[in-house]
């Protein structure tokens, strides 16, 4: 039997929010928890380092996103996802096995938006809780895509980013003891700003 939908919040925090300290504890402690798990299995020290090295640069790039989702009745922390749009003198193209076609990769800030971490508690999975994350993500994102890498060796997750409408468009190395990742692309039909 399964267990009905817990009711959730969603917020939408800027880089100054999520660097408070008891905020940044918190994600810090869900990516912990998630990331532990297979195939990623993360260890603490991942962690902080992910925390003090790479979560910095996030919060501090132009156009940076968090969406935070809690329990609608007790706030208790149920999983967050950030992006940011690609500059154009970005990496994340970089490390393709093979190489797309140039006009592919070129980014000027206003093209693509890359999700860069999307972490869900897994006591909180399959209720539509990492839809509407995800919606409310990039769904504010006037250009004309969305990015993202995946573990292969995830299905729960390719199943997932699938059903969101992305495709693969090769596998992608972005460092050289990096493991594989899948380059996922979809297409974003930017707001109307219209309510229909």
């Amino acid at each position: 039997m399964t267990a009905a939908p817990v009711p959730w919040t969603l917020d939408h925090l800027t880089g100054q929010e999520v660097a408070v300290p008891a905020m940044r504890q918190t994600i810090r402690t869900i990516y912990t928890e998630v990331y532990a798990e297979e195939p990623y299995l993360r260890s603490e020290s991942d962690a902080r380092d992910w925390d003090e090295n790479v979560l910095p640069r996030h919060l501090d790039a132009p156009g940076f996103a968090l969406v935070f989702a809690r329990t609608a009745e007790d706030s208790i922390p149920m999983g967050f996802g950030l992006g940011v749009p690609l500059p154009a003198d970005n990496r994340w193209w970089s490390g393709m096995v093979d190489p797309l076609p140039e006009p592919m990769t070129v980014e000027d800030g206003r093209q693509t938006f890359a999700v860069y971490e999307f972490a869900v508690r897994k006591a909180y999975r399959r209720q539509g809780l990492g839809t509407a994350m995800h919606n409310a993500l990039v769904g504010p994102w006037t250009g004309t895509r969305t990015t993202l890498t995946l573990r292969a060796s995830s299905p729960a997750a390719v199943g997932f980013w699938d059903s969101q409408g992305y495709r693969s468009v090769g596998f992608s190395r972005p460092y050289p003891l990096a493991p594989l990742y899948t380059m996922m692309l979809r297409d974003h039909t930017p707001p109307s700003g219209r309510d229909d």
